[in-house]
């Protein structure tokens, strides 16, 4: 019993967050406004754009793609909301991983940052081996016939025919402009992305000038693959929005992060909701979705119309913004290693950083290492069948962490503080500046430094909160007695309400997840009205809205953010009913090599990481300072 108590006690563990360290960090602050945004458009537009459109048109959701898209974007939006959350909360590298880290505990970081290394390590290998097929498609074929011809090794049932070494030498190329510098790296980034959404932009309109309606509604059934097609198709789409996920993870090499956040997200986020929808209706309008190539789909489709030039003005476009997109994947990676390491779940060597740029060069050699096996030993079709499960995984989680926080007696992360809220002018002397009336820079030791500005004016009847503290596990109970509120707006969490917000999040979560297996699965009884069905859907669906209305009658944490997601708790809870969906939607093979990798790190995590942590050090040290004082 001692044992498992001490089990539950480690895997429950959260992590400690000093309030005055938080923006602190070993890497080297330089990344401006448009630098971000060529990673956040490098992860997202160019292999949603050139690769997953045609594909899950051609197999999984037919014309019915375009449906698949509107629900990826929506779910992806209502995450994005929870994202700038924390991302404004907690700024720092490991994104998601830090967030449950300090949020629910030390195992489901570890599983969150595990599986978001794979995540994006299958983005680098798609886009890599994407990179290699149009080339390819440009040369006619000559490269691949010559590989295929010089370099033999299988009949291509589960691997290439030949060993994709064009993909390798691209991974290659982007390895070292990352390692010559962040801020040379990001820029060309940026570049690439202008370029690639030039040739976007035509995709879009040459593609409206050659629509043919009855792609839709002829022979081809628009809805052939049925609901769980549309729902299969929205999981895959999702993937490109873990843009998110990226610009989350430059945190701490932002200029200005908790600024520059809210902006970015809403930048990238929008315009990858424009280009998705909009290359996917105009796509599935020029050319039947059965017709589709598994290699060079974008190309394909405009040399079947007779649009000159289509071969090489799209193929190009494609090369450009498929580098950036290996490029924006494989900057991403080492920060959640480097994130690992420095809290001690990874041998600490992985996070070692240049002395001059701060970069994680081991990092990026384990990161290498990882997407060249990917590269070398999967067809393109097995990995584009593993997508989605990290990142449904990950959305699932920032949407829960919201819900769970806002609940909570405890504060987690940045909040606003003021000084004396009597005074007609209030200058904000926090602990962290206010990105209002106050600007930092980062200097050449990587240590920030504050410049103050001229007061504000604040408004006689403003009501604001004094806190000694922003961080972890703070008590927020004491209001203000100059202020009186009422008794509804006073409310604040306490241990009975937030036992009844778990129960209730737990009941929703398990609802919602009945809701989706019956819809998905059991969609024919219920479009037969088979009475069980029918009934079964009602009383699950009562269940769902019981629970979120005793939620939205519980009291919520009143601390002032720099941003709060709106809507709480119903944006997050629809949130998570979406990602659940797509999740029980994804084919089964994927969650079998989801879990292969689950368990690799779970063995890592059980013989290493939960020893080496940085928390259990602290305990321990905490633990042998208290007996000392016994003894004296």
């Amino acid at each position: 019993m001692t044992r498992c108590r001490k089990i539950i006690s480690a895997i429950s563990r959260k992590k400690t967050v000093d309030n005055k360290r938080l923006l602190e960090t070993n890497l080297k602050r330089q990344l401006s406004i448009p630098d971000v945004l060529g990673i956040g458009f490098g992860s997202s537009i160019g292999l949603g754009v050139f690769v997953l459109i045609t594909y899950v048109a051609r197999y999984v959701a037919g014309p019915a793609v375009v449906l698949s898209a509107l629900i990826a974007t929506a779910t992806a939006a209502l995450s994005a909301l929870c994202f700038t959350e924390f991302s404004m909360r907690l700024p720092k590298a490991g994104s998601v991983y830090f967030y449950s880290y300090a949020t629910i505990g030390e195992l489901c970081g570890f599983i969150v940052g595990w599986t978001m290394i794979l995540e994006h390590t299958i983005g680098v290998a798609i886009a890599a081996k994407a990179w290699s097929q149009y080339l390819g498609h440009i040369s006619n074929n000559s490269l691949p016939n010559l590989m295929n011809a010089s370099f033999h090794w299988s009949d291509g049932e589960y691997f290439d025919e030949s060993p994709d070494l064009i993909a390798v030498v691209v991974l290659i190329i982007s390895t070292t402009t990352l390692l010559i510098g962040t801020k040379v790296s990001t820029v060309l980034n940026c570049v690439l992305c202008i370029m690639g959404g030039v040739i976007v932009f035509c995709i879009i309109c040459v593609g409206f000038f050659h629509v043919n309606h009855e792609n839709w509604t002829g022979d081809e059934s628009f809805f052939k693959f049925g609901v769980q097609g549309i729902l299969s198709g929205a999981s895959l789409l999702i993937y490109p929005f873990l843009a998110v996920d990226a610009i989350a993870n430059t945190s701490e090499e932002q200029k200005n992060p908790l600024r520059n956040s809210p902006a970015l997200f809403t930048i990238v986020v929008s315009l990858t909701v424009i280009s998705t929808v909009a290359v996917s209706v105009a796509l599935t309008l020029m050319s039947p979705s059965h017709s589709f190539s598994d290699i060079a789909g974008v190309s394909v489709i405009f040399e079947n119309r007779n649009i000159q030039g289509a071969r090489y003005v799209f193929g190009v476009g494609a090369l450009i913004f498929l580098f950036a997109t290996t490029t924006s994947f494989h900057f991403t990676i080492p920060r959640i290693l480097y994130a690992l390491s420095r809290d001690g779940l990874l041998p600490e060597c992985v996070g070692d950083l240049t002395s001059k740029d701060r970069i994680p060069v081991k990092a990026f050699l384990l990161s290498f290492c990882l997407s060249s096996i990917l590269i070398l030993s999967c067809k393109m079709s097995i990995l584009l069948s593993m997508l989605g499960t990290g990142t449904l995984l990950t959305f699932f989680l920032v949407s829960l962490c919201v819900l769970s926080l806002r609940y909570q007696q405890c504060n987690v992360g940045m909040v606003h503080e003021y000084e004396d809220p009597n005074e007609e002018e209030c200058i904000t002397e926090f602990s962290y500046p206010s990105y209002v009336n106050k600007q930092f820079h980062a200097d050449q030791d990587d240590v920030l430094s504050y410049k103050n500005s001229q007061r504000i004016k604040k408004p006689r009847d403003s009501t604001y909160k004094k806190m000694n503290s922003l961080v972890s596990m703070t008590s927020i109970g004491s209001e203000s007695t100059l202020f009186p509120m009422s008794l509804s707006d006073g409310l604040e969490p306490s241990p009975t309400s937030w036992l009844i917000s778990v129960l209730c999040i737990v009941i929703y979560v398990i609802s919602s997840t009945v809701v989706s297996l019956l819809v998905i699965f059991g969609w024919k009884f219920i479009y037969m009205g088979s009475w069980w069905s029918i009934f079964l859907l009602l009383v699950i669906l009562g269940t769902m809205m019981v629970s979120a209305f005793i939620l939205c009658k519980q009291p919520q944490n009143k601390s002032k953010l720099l941003y709060k997601t709106p809507g709480v708790p119903i944006l997050p809870l629809l949130s998570l009913t979406l990602n659940i969906f797509l999740l029980t939607s994804l084919p089964s093979n994927a969650f079998v090599r989801f879990i292969i990798w689950l368990l690799i790190g779970a063995m890592l995590y059980f013989s290493y990481a939960v020893f080496k942590s940085k928390e259990r050090v602290s305990d321990d040290q905490e633990v042998v300072l208290y007996e000392v004082r016994e003894s004296g």
